[in-house]
């Protein structure tokens, strides 16, 4: 009797055996499917089809946010791909959307607030190991670009030793790690200069008023008769409006000045008035979901997109409370994954989230 016992315990442990060697083989198939899938998958956005292509990578703001990254938005389009600011968060957003991180052309930066450029770092250097690109990457801003590019180059050279002596310079070119700074000088209120024209892509930056913090600009493109025009940080700007003229797509900051208001007393009354002078502080330079409504009625813009929105907006009641009074008609918040597509030479805008 017990030798039938153990003959079948014998065979139930080598039937469990086979099932976990079976489970294994199964996960390991299933593993090299996803991994060659991944490789193989063409990038989400052919930046050459034509089109003017710009996806929200970071709406958020300072303010910590699950859902949103800080201030990123992307522009594809002429077979260039470039990034305006580079907020906290936003380049893992680029990679998990399989933009075709190995073809950046470069960043556009708006001002140099943490929230806008504490990702440079990483777009350099991730993009540099995505691509093997042998040339620095170029990055615009107004004056004081270059510092800023410099304290990144600098912060990040050991990072180049290390990957060059791992991978070797054949996939690691030295120079294609660094970052090159165009800086342009500053344009007349209410004018633009233009920052790059290449192939039917043309950006021109213009001047906003983001006071105490200067220089501070916005970014208009333009490619196949369509027009886009990202804010930067600003209060409401005339120059704004003049250079956001017939735009099909306006992509502005908003901040509630209500609920931050609020914000601001709450956390002064909880025995923190250092913190409820900084929350009351941002009231004065940046523009309202209102304020924003009303400079795209104004220019004449197709369809408004609220970015860079404070408080974060965790639930539809604070996000109820952030729009309330603003005709929403032609208004989107605006989400991280949002893409919107401009054909050439049309009126349609079409929206889609990845």
């Amino acid at each position: 009797m017990a030798t039938k016992m153990r003959v079948g315990a014998i065979g139930a442990g080598a039937m469990l055996s086979a099932l976990i060697m079976l489970s294994q083989v199964g996960c390991e198939a299933a593993m090299e499917r996803v991994v060659r899938a991944q490789a193989t998958a063409p990038a989400s956005i052919d930046a050459s089809d034509g089109a003017l292509h710009v996806v929200l990578c970071g709406t958020g703001s300072p303010l910590a946010d699950a859902d949103r990254a800080a201030a990123c938005t992307a522009v594809l389009a002429g077979g260039h791909f470039f990034i305006i600011d580079a907020g906290p968060g936003s380049w893992e957003n680029l990679q998990l959307w399989r933009l075709p991180i190995d073809g950046v052309s470069g960043v556009l930066l708006t001002h140099f607030h943490s929230d806008h450029i504490g990702e440079l770092g990483e777009v350099m250097t991730q993009s540099w190991v995505a691509s093997g690109r042998a040339e620095p990457l170029p990055v615009f801003g107004p004056p004081g670009v270059s510092e800023v590019v410099d304290g990144f180059n600098r912060a990040y050279a050991f990072d180049r030793v290390y990957r060059r002596a791992h991978h070797t310079p054949e996939f690691m070119p030295e120079r294609g790690g660094l970052a090159v700074a165009h800086d342009f000088a500053m344009p007349a209120p209410g004018e633009a200069t233009t920052v790059f024209d290449a192939d039917g892509l043309r950006i021109m930056a213009f001047a906003v008023d983001h006071a105490p913090v200067q220089p501070a600009v916005g970014y208009r493109i333009e490619f196949g008769g369509r027009s886009v025009v990202v804010s930067g940080d600003t209060t409401r700007s005339s120059s704004l409006v003049k250079n956001a003229q017939g735009a099909d797509l306006l992509i502005h900051e908003a901040l509630s000045f209500e609920l931050m208001g609020r914000v601001s007393r709450i956390v002064t009354e909880a025995g923190r008035p250092r913190l409820g002078k900084l929350a009351g502080d941002v009231l004065d330079y940046h523009t309202s979901p209102a304020q924003a409504k009303e400079i795209a009625d104004e220019a004449g813009v197709e369809l408004l997109v609220l970015t860079h929105n404070v408080p974060p907006l965790r639930n539809a009641l604070i996000e109820r409370f952030f729009v309330q009074g603003v005709d929403m008609d032609g208004v989107v918040i605006g989400d991280d994954g949002l893409h919107f597509t401009l054909p050439a030479d049309s009126q349609t805008i079409e929206q889609a989230s990845f």
